[in-house]
């Protein structure tokens, strides 16, 4: 222990000798380390961390590629698969809620859960009790309640006298039980439920899910299951018992199918809802790969800087290994030194990931259901970062203390000049320039790839004219509004909102274009000979020209003339389903039976901005507005010659005034939603942006090092060279020559892996190839003019007379009393 601390005392004194090269060193290091550190927060607050529940590693959940299960099925499982689970547990996710009472009406998310859930997640309410078993048997008996901690902060000022109290929830009185711990945010990541109901309360929650019979239909999935393991009982185990029971529900209830469905697995619980795992496993790749190369450009610069520095201190080391000092020794000390510029460059690192990941944290998704996510670093985090750090810090470490620790002895005790043997143009420090170079090419590709998408994007025609169009959301149809109740708010709604000052149109639709979100459904003609798949907007009259969407042909909806059972459709579709042919008064086949075809609109974007022109059915939802089945409501669309922000206000008390209970949400204007549809390729361009900038950063310093080293070795050289008549433009070629040949190599092998990388990222671009040409010419033209190629020399003093007789071998260190010649390489 006592050589180690002399080890860190020595390797700090030698370090503040040096404190600007110090200081670059821990600055590329924390460059390197930050990328690593904020794209590992991203997967931690994707994927990983355990649930804060009891014993986590023993709850798992139900996955079979899909998470969904009918409820029929979860009482199976339940009852034949308890030999290998304490017991299962159901919960639907995403339920919302109008939470009336005291105060404004506000939209909440909560969930339906079996009255086991509770018990077999492993949580214990902070406040009161969770449901009974009993209360979870009848339906719609027990409407009782467990607020989320941070409903009950923000809703009831965390008064504890809120149990027994009434809320009402979609207009219903429900009794408050129970307060859920802080910090528990239910088992699906990502989801925050403010609430938790039984699953007996199904068809007073969602109402449509009554209209199904979904409580009695095998085939209706929409549950997902939780289980907590027996102890000692292994997870394989558990598989091949649900499995077990899975087959036999197949056998029994669905032998006539074609096809079977997949095997179940067990996943740990509190993962992603299946469908966004798969797309954020994508992008973390791409993130991963990227953060890596940025590491090693680092390494590989910091690498090259400690051979710079091991150049100075060849004699130190000759001199320690000349009075006994073995090289394991020698090599200890200098990965000493290299530990301690590893640390606080990870601590740097540490602190920007966590600045970075702080600002991610707040960005939001364009859906219309909240999602949230923490990247905040935590204890897994910070162990990453510590265990990154000593492996970086013997990868840049390694390789500069075995070079220094093999002086020419003789040689390095009589001169203070670096002798590591001849300038060879395969050089470690050459090869690492010939790295850096390349790996810099690939992040500055990269960037340059997402940065012309998110170009691409912003340029992108939607279809849409976003502009003055204000958004405003409610949902009658949970507070089971009437048939007649229904179409009667709709029309009066439009009524007052078209008297306001300012509005020119007013429509109203159940999905917004770009939200990533909305329901799909096959369509095709009388005779069934052509098919297709189309995205499904439920829309009012007017529509189309409140949203900007021309109609190439045929005529809007109008109340007065048409019905339920009437459609129009965009171009794409027009095409698939009728060809040449004209579709005006056609009839097409699609959900709920016939639809006639009034207009076709013309093509605008409906769920992406990157997506190929989809198939568009527009279903008329003013003489049926309560048979909508999805849960983002009604959105009233407001087109204004003012400001559109200007009538919020106004419009909500118009709302109020037709229902005082009725909760308003998703208030923003159109071109903010449009706006928010940007996220995706934003926060690419952004983080490849920035690694791409450290990058070309660190090559710079790294070829930069490896010039003034280059040029300090032969500066005898160069001097003789002039003595006998060298021009000063020759001796500015040699080392032009030997910067670019360097960067020529690193620029071929950076192309051959940026073009063999880039099909990976093609999915994530908008409007252009992983292959562009444009982008690949000027990553490579700004690789060739960022580093220090040019440098700037005065020339040498004339020499003094010496007594000693110069030298002529050029691969000689320059004697101590030669004249030196001062050489400046600018940036």
């Amino acid at each position: 222990m006592g050589t180690r601390l002399q080890d860190v005392r020595y390797g700090v004194r030698t370090l503040l000798k040096s404190p600007g090269l110090t200081a670059v060193i821990i600055i590329s290091i924390a460059l390197g380390m930050a990328a690593n550190t904020t794209v590992f927060s991203i997967v931690n607050g994707l994927f990983l961390g355990a649930l804060p529940v009891e014993d986590p590693e023993r709850l798992v959940s139900f996955s079979e590629g899909r998470s969904d299960c009918s409820y029929p099925d979860y009482l199976d499982y339940r009852s034949q698969a308890a030999q290998v689970f304490e017991g299962v547990s159901a919960h639907r996710s995403l339920v919302p809620a109008s939470l009336g009472g005291a105060g404004e009406p506000e939209r909440i998310w909560g969930e339906l859960a079996s009255g086991n859930y509770f018990s077999i997640v492993g949580v214990k309410p902070a406040l009161g009790r969770a449901f009974l078993a009993e209360e979870d048997e009848a339906p719609g008996r027990n409407a009782v309640v467990v607020l989320s901690h941070a409903l009950w902060r923000h809703r009831f000022a965390s008064d504890p006298r809120v149990l027994g109290r009434t809320l009402l929830l979609n207009g219903q009185p429900y009794t408050v039980v129970g307060v859920a711990p802080a910090g528990f945010q239910g088992t699906d990541r990502g989801i925050l439920p403010e609430f938790w109901a039984p699953l007996a309360m199904t068809e007073q929650m969602i109402p449509f899910l009554a209209r199904l019979d979904a409580r009695n239909q095998r085939n209706n999935s929409w549950l997902v299951l939780n289980a907590r393991l027996k102890p000692g009982v292994s997870r394989t185990q558990a598989v091949a018992a649900v499995n077990v029971v899975k087959n036999r529900l197949e056998d029994t209830w669905r032998k006539d199918q074609k096809r079977r469905r997949p095997a179940l697995t067990l996943d740990a619980a509190g993962g992603l809802l299946d469908g966004m795992g798969k797309r954020a496993v994508g992008l973390m790749a791409v993130l991963t790969v990227v953060a890596g190369l940025v590491l090693l450009v680092a390494c590989a610069n910091v690498a090259n800087l400690l051979l710079a520095r091991a150049t100075s201190r060849q004699k130190e080391m000759a001199i320690r290994a000349a009075i006994g000092a073995g090289r394991g020794r020698l090599v200890r000390q200098l990965l000493t030194e290299s530990a301690l510029l590893a640390l606080p460059g990870a601590a740097a690192g540490f602190l920007l990931a966590a600045l970075a990941a702080r600002a991610l944290s707040r960005f939001e998704l364009p859906l219309p259901v909240p999602m949230v996510f923490d990247f905040t670093p935590d204890l897994r985090v910070l162990a990453f970062t510590e265990g990154l750090a000593i492996l970086t810090g013997l990868l840049f470490g390694l390789a500069p203390a075995l070079r220094a620790t093999r002086p020419d002895l003789v040689v390095a005790l009589k001169s203070d000049s670096a002798v590591f043997g001849r300038v060879s143009p395969f050089g470690l420090r050459n090869a690492l320039v010939v790295i850096q170079v390349a790996l810099s090419l690939v992040l500055l590709a990269g960037a340059g790839l997402f940065l012309r998408g998110l170009q691409n994007a912003s340029s992108i025609d939607t279809g849409l004219r976003p502009e003055n169009v204000l958004l405003m959301a409610v949902d009658p149809a949970l507070h089971q509004y009437s048939p007649e109740k229904a179409r009667q708010f709709v029309s009066q709604l439009r009524e007052r909102a078209s008297a306001l000052p300012g509005v020119r149109s007013v429509s109203f639709l159940d999905s917004v274009p770009l939200s990533l979100a909305g329901s799909s459904g096959d369509f095709r003609v009388e005779d069934g000979a052509r098919r297709t798949n189309a995205d499904i907007y439920n829309v009012g009259s007017g529509f189309f020209q409140t949203l900007g969407i021309p109609l190439l042909r045929g005529r809007d909806f109008t109340l007065e003339t048409d019905g339920e059972r009437s459609a129009i459709i965009n171009e794409t579709m027009a095409r698939r389903l009728f060809a040449d042919e004209d579709p005006i008064g056609r009839q097409v086949q699609g959900r709920g039976g016939s639809y006639t075809v009034l207009g076709v609109a013309r093509n605008s974007k409906s769920r992406t901005l990157g997506e190929a022109p989809a198939a568009c059915a527009y279903l008329f939802l003013e003489p049926s507005p309560e048979k909508l089945l999805g849960f983002e409501g009604i959105s009233i669309a407001v087109k204004t010659s003012v400001a559109p922000r200007a009538l919020v206000r106004p419009l909500r008390d118009q709302i109020a005034a037709l229902d005082p209970d009725l909760a308003i949400f998703n208030t923003r204007t159109m071109q903010e939603h449009v706006n928010k549809s940007l996220l995706l390729p934003q926060l690419c361009a952004t983080l490849l942006g920035i690694f791409g900038a450290a990058g070309l950063t660190l090559a710079a310093v790294g070829l930069y090092g490896v010039l003034s080293y280059w040029v300090r070795r032969r500066t005898r050289e160069i001097a003789i060279r002039m003595a006998l008549g060298a021009p000063a433009r020759s001796v500015l070629l040699v080392v032009l020559r030997q910067g670019l040949s360097l960067t020529a190599v690193g620029l071929a092998i950076g192309l051959a892996i940026a073009l063999a990388l880039s099909r990976f990222a093609a999915s994530l671009l908008y409007g252009m190839s992983g292959t562009d040409s444009l982008t690949f010419a000027a990553v490579s033209v700004v690789l060739l003019a960022a580093p220090p190629w040019w440098p700037s020399w005065s020339p040498p003093a004339a020499p003094r007379a010496s007594s000693q007789p110069p030298l002529c071998d050029m691969n000689d260190a320059a004697p101590a009393r030669s004249t030196p010649l001062q050489i400046r390489l600018s940036w």
